[in-house]
């Protein structure tokens, strides 16, 4: 292989390692991504606008949250944050968007969400937790 070649393949190489390890870990955090308990929307039911929990499904497992939190419906395990099986009992839904949004000093929880996430993304996350906790997609 040439210098030239080389230095081409070596960042391509790694770029390709790096996608495969980030893979992996979300991996594992939402356990495979296996079975959820809710059926995917129809076409129709997400051209009315309804709620859909499998988007925000995927929307946890991207932006890594299942690394820190237990969420029984999204597979995950993390020990980092709370057990979100617990904590979303305590909360309504703009709470949640609120704490999400903005965690607060004193959190490892990452503060920068609100740029990381479109508001379409929040929104469907939001409609999976809600569901969750059994609580819908109401705007309590």
């Amino acid at each position: 292989m040439t210098d030239g070649a080389r230095r081409v393949a070596l960042p391509l190489i790694a770029g390709v390692l790096v996608a495969a390890v980030a893979f992996v870990v979300v991996l594992v955090a939402t356990d495979g991504g296996g079975e959820s308990d809710s059926a995917a929307p129809t076409p129709a039911a997400v051209a009315a606008g309804r709620p859909d929990p499998t988007g925000g499904r995927l929307v946890f497992a991207q932006m890594g949250c299942g690394s820190c939190h237990t969420l029984k419906a999204a597979g995950s395990r993390g020990v980092v944050g709370p057990s979100l099986d617990a904590a979303l009992k305590e909360h309504s839904r703009s709470s949640l968007a609120a704490k999400i949004q903005n965690p607060g000093s004193g959190t490892i929880m990452p503060q920068d969400f609100a740029q990381r996430m479109t508001f379409a993304e929040l929104d469907a996350l939001l409609d999976f937790l809600m569901a969750a906790r059994g609580g819908g997609s109401g705007s309590s």
